[in-house]
């Protein structure tokens, strides 16, 4: 197994880049003020891997489409100012996560040569289109940790 190693310094370098022009971009927009915006945001290592799991599993079921290269798309996104609107089956969103950054995961697969979104519980998406209709569901992940409004003890940047 490979596992990716980056200097120390470049980490650093590019979380400071992060937060001394998006974050300040974002707190200090005239017309959609924020105090604060979340910074990182952790997942459950348990989480993380049943969702992989679930990919595997899933598409194996059906090799007729032929679906390979597998990977997850990772989708900056922030949560409604209405956090109600954010609540799911999976977890319960505080007050405190309302507009804040956050990661969204959707399942990739190559599909036609083009690495694409799709869900492994829906065939109709194995061919690369985006499901439609009002309160069509599909598989995501993005029940993290938002560092603030956590404590941003144990943090190293």
């Amino acid at each position: 197994m490979s596992t990716q190693m980056m200097k120390l310094e470049l980490v650093q370098s590019m979380t400071d880049n992060y937060k001394s022009k998006q974050l300040v971009s974002i707190t200090t927009n005239p017309k959609i003020p924020m105090a604060f915006d979340a910074e990182a945001v952790w997942f459950d290592l348990k989480k993380l891997k049943e969702f992989i799991d679930t990919i595997e599993t899933e598409t194996a079921k059906h090799p007729e489409y032929g679906l390979s290269n597998f990977g997850i798309r990772f989708y900056y996104s922030a949560y409604p100012e209405d956090v109600n609107l954010a609540q799911t089956d999976a977890g319960t969103v505080t007050e405190k996560y309302a507009k804040l950054h956050t990661l969204i995961m959707i399942p990739t697969a190559e599909i036609n040569g083009v690495n694409s979104d799709f869900d492994p519980y829906n065939t109709d998406t194995y061919k690369g289109e985006k499901p439609k209709g009002i309160g069509t569901t599909i598989m995501a992940e993005n029940h993290g940790e938002l560092y603030p409004p956590m404590t941003n003890e144990g943090l190293w940047f």
